[in-house]
């Protein structure tokens, strides 16, 4: 245990917060458990008592603030303007750096972040997903003495959200090193570049050939440079800002010279990290140089779309689609109503928003690998208040999230990026089309 200094962490932050409980319906791990110590403002007690030498940074400390999603539903509803996510940040350095976690966990985050930020590395961990599930693996594992350990518990929950997707995707093969290019049906208007993703490039191909043809249908050039690696977001909302940094800088290094009048990411959780760029390096001491006008450069997609303005071919689709808000869509990057606006412009589609939208889905990065308990808690009452309205079809725009709604969905219902729904209208195809798409 190590004691730490109050410099260390943010006082005017913490200071900030007024008790005001407004964060407590918000926060999924006080809804999941009612602990005042698993709420932020619960969490920013603790921190106060860590810099004011009241408390050390033990085990218990650790697990309050692992237990957090990063999800800042509490920074929307804050009325004070709590930055929690500044605080959480820190606090997770803090631990990075001063904290020694038991050899399970350690090698869990190791393993996560050797494998996770890679493509190939992702493809070739399919691979023996694929080989585990065949050799009832998971089944050996569960109920064993040694399967309630960070290691074994991690390994189970990998095995299990990559079961369903595994077959479809370990078989895909990475392109030969390049930039391709993708003209835009004219009259054109502007040349953009597509950020893959890392998890998102192996996991869902789908939604990159979606946004491909959605772009090229509304008269933009996409170019998709095949060297791409992390952009360190996973390292960054865990706390791990050298690990963080070094990805970014080395994003921005393969990156930078390419000319396009914007970068399109259908990755909320990568799009937070991707416009704050400049601040990820800065924490690490790396250069800025070329972060500041990048980072400007990078939309979501929906985002992108809807400002330029829909002015494709688009046929009707007729469906209920209820619409999942990705945390880092809505919290980090503000970007709430554009996606909506978009899937209603589909004539034909009813867009509706489920009960407790604005709760996380449990997926958060790494969270559903590293606390699979409480992410399947809530990825089930997630499941349960999305399937109220009655969907035909589920939208949500992150990987994770896309990946965890579809591992608790009933069967029959299609779990997609908003992309793939104009994607299917702009080609005339029909909800049974975009089913078979997503399983096959």
């Amino acid at each position: 245990m190590k004691r730490l200094e109050f410099h260390q962490l943010d006082e005017k932050i913490i200071d900030r917060c007024v008790h005001c409980g407004f964060c407590l319906p918000s926060c999924p791990t006080y809804r999941l458990t009612g602990n005042e110590a698993e709420s932020p403002r619960g969490r920013i007690d603790l921190l106060r008592l860590l810099g004011r030498g009241d408390l050390v940074l033990d085990s218990e400390f650790v697990a309050h603030i692992d237990s957090c999603l990063g999800c800042l539903s509490c920074v929307s509803a804050c009325p004070s303007g709590v930055q929690f996510d500044e605080l959480i940040l820190q606090a997770r350095s803090l631990i990075s750096m001063s904290y020694r976690r038991n050899w399970g966990e350690r090698i869990s985050r190791a393993a996560i972040f050797a494998v996770m930020p890679y493509p190939r590395r992702m493809r070739t961990a399919m691979w023996g997903s694929v080989l585990a599930d065949k050799m009832r693996l998971g089944a050996l594992l569960q109920g064993k003495s040694f399967s309630k350990s960070v290691l074994v518990r991690t390994l189970l929950a990998s095995l299990e959200l990559a079961s369903k997707r595994s077959l479809a995707t370990a078989r895909r093969r990475s392109t030969r090193s390049g930039l391709k290019f993708y003209p835009g049906l004219e009259p054109r208007r502007g040349r953009v570049g597509l950020l893959k993703g890392c998890a998102g490039a192996v996991l869902f191909e789908n939604v990159e050939r979606a946004t491909i043809e959605v772009l090229q249908g509304e008269g933009f050039d996409v170019l998709v440079p095949e060297r791409q690696g992390c952009c360190g977001a996973l390292a960054h909302h865990s706390g791990e800002l050298s690990l963080a940094a070094k990805q970014a800088s080395q994003l921005l290094g393969d990156l930078s010279s390419i000319n396009v009048d914007s970068w399109i990411t259908t990755a909320a959780g990568c799009g937070s990290t991707l416009k704050s760029l400049p601040e990820v390096l800065a924490l690490d001491g790396r250069p800025t140089g070329g972060a500041e006008s990048f980072s400007a450069a990078v939309v979501d997609v929906s985002e992108f779309l809807d400002s330029v303005g829909l002015r494709g071919r688009y046929h009707g689709v007729t469906a209920r689609v209820s619409y999942h808000p990705a945390c880092h869509l809505v919290n980090a990057q503000q970007i709430s109503r554009q996606p909506i606006s978009l899937l209603e412009s589909i004539s034909g589609l009813t867009v509706i928003i489920p009960p407790d939208a604005n709760i996380c889905c449990g997926s958060a990065g790494t969270f559903n690998l590293l606390h699979p308990g409480e992410a399947s808690a809530l990825g089930v009452a997630k499941v349960a208040a999305i399937m109220t309205t009655d969907p035909d079809v589920i939208a949500a725009a992150n990987p994770g999230c896309l990946l965890q709604i579809a591992h608790y969905c009933p069967g029959g219902v299609a779990v997609v990026h908003p992309v793939e729904l104009l994607a299917l209208s702009m080609r005339g195809g029909d909800i049974e089309e975009l089913r078979e798409s997503v399983t096959s």
